[in-house]
């Protein structure tokens, strides 16, 4: 009779303790084991002032507090010294602590980077009100020297050669304005357009840019072996995360570096991307 008993309840013991490795696992291991992941991204456009330039791409920070994840990739910035960094948006969490996030963009300067730090608004900046009125939300950026693009755009330059960073407004809340960002803009030779949801990609592919950086997805948050992301959020299409090729344009979806909803990650690690940018010859 012992015997027969403690059968199932070994079972149910073993059952219980790795639901409850798994959920530590999701909970308190995934959403803050920060992953750099480095691309080489080859394209003819590359002026050749900026062949080998590193691009560190983040997004969906969702910042609820200054904590470790948030110091964490301060240091892999920090390690990585990349000479641009890009931002596409939502870097306020729900409920978040807004001092917390200009902390954290300030925190940034010491990395001393080149071409600077420039972003784009998220779907949260507007729903979670990160600043009241648009002055108010590009002085937020720019106290923090910050180049905050909403609907516009930006050069930077390296002896005769220049790049061109265009920056729309968050397109699933409608705010982007392509056309808008592109009047009166003289075309150079590479040019990069940073949105926060990949859906603007058809449109950026008839615009004929070159590179893409989006955000919003978080890679899927939770994703199965085999099957994916089980669910994403609207205005990702069909981008889970990752490259993706058009006619023209070339688009990186990165995974994000905070959560959204629940405070959960499995299969889907906090992203930091560095790309580096190749002139490809012949």
């Amino acid at each position: 009779m012992t015997v027969r008993h403690w059968r199932p309840r070994r079972r149910i013991t073993i059952l219980v303790s790795l639901l409850l490795l798994f959920l530590g696992y999701v909970f308190l291991i995934e959403p803050y084991w920060v992953e750099v992941t480095r691309h080489e991204a080859w394209f003819k456009t590359v002026p050749p002032a900026f062949d080998g330039l590193l691009v560190a791409h983040l997004s969906d920070l969702h910042i609820v507090r200054y904590g470790l994840r948030e110091r964490r990739v301060l240091a892999m910035l920090a390690e990585a010294r990349p000479g641009l960094i890009l931002m596409t948006g939502d870097f306020l969490a729900t409920g978040g602590d807004r001092a917390a996030v200009q902390q954290f963009l300030k925190d940034l300067r010491p990395l001393r980077t080149p071409f600077g730090v420039w972003a784009v608004l998220g779907n949260h900046e507007h729903t979670d009100r990160l600043a009241e009125g648009r002055e108010a939300m590009r002085r937020f950026f720019t106290d923090a020297d910050v180049a905050l693009l909403v609907n516009e755009g930006g050069r930077i330059g390296r002896g005769v050669d220049t790049l061109t960073l265009i920056g729309v407004d968050d397109p699933y809340t409608g705010h982007d304005r392509l056309s808008e960002a592109l009047k009166g803009m003289q075309r150079t030779p590479f040019a990069i357009l940073l949105s926060h949801s990949p859906e603007i990609f058809f449109k950026a592919d008839l615009a004929r840019f070159d590179l893409v950086l989006a955000g919003h997805t978080h890679g899927g948050q939770v994703r199965l072996p085999w099957f994916g992301a089980l669910w994403l959020p609207e205005g990702s299409e069909e981008y889970e995360s990752g490259w993706f090729r058009g006619r023209t344009a070339r688009m990186f979806v990165t995974r994000g570096v905070g959560t959204n909803i629940l405070p959960i990650r499995f299969l889907a690690r906090p992203e930091i991307a560095l790309i580096t940018l190749r002139r490809m010859v012949g």
